[in-house]
This record gives structure tokens, sequence and C-alpha cells, in this order.
């Protein structure tokens, strides 16, 4: 019965180690919650999407994916975060 419980510890751990380990950069698992915001600003021309972190996160961000698939955390307060997002809102308008 030990073993078994020590095996099914090691196996949730290794688990929990795999979406840590996969999950985007400052951001909290399960779900869109970041940690902290990222330190240099993505550049505009990597950004392919963009979402607003929900509600229930204790740290309200943007987290933006570029094209190689790397999610960044960014202070919705910043000027870089904001002059993202309002170069792709205005060039879907027009």
């Amino acid at each position: 019965m030990k073993t078994s419980t020590a095996a099914l510890a090691v196996l949730l751990v290794a688990v929990l180690c795999y979406q840590v380990s996969s999950s985007p950069r400052g951001v909290n698992v399960p779900g869109s919650c970041c940690l902290h915001y990222a330190t240099k600003a993505v550049p505009a021309s990597r950004v392919v999407t963009y979402e607003h972190t929900g509600s229930s996160c204790d740290l309200p961000a943007v987290i933006f994916t570029t094209g190689l698939g790397k999610r960044v955390c960014g202070n919705p307060d910043d000027k870089w975060v904001q002059d993202i997002l309002n170069h792709r809102d205005n060039a879907g308008s027009g």
C-alpha cells in the first residue's frame, strides 16, 4: 500500500511539473492567469493574438501569443501593451 501511494505521489508531481514547464511564461496553471508581467516589451510585429485575463485572476494582464507560440503576460497599464492593443484594434477597422 505504501508503494502505490508513493508511486501515485511521484506521478502527481510529474504531471504538475509537466504542466508548469509547458505553460506560458508567467501564466498560472490551470487557466489563463498571469503570475507576473514580462520585463521586456514584445515587438508588435511578433504578436499573433492576445487575450485579457479573466476577472477571477489576481493579476490583471494581457496574454500575447507570438508567431512561434510563445505566450507572454503584459501589464495592461504599460505603454507597450496599450500600443499593441491600439495598433491591432485599429488595423481591424477601416
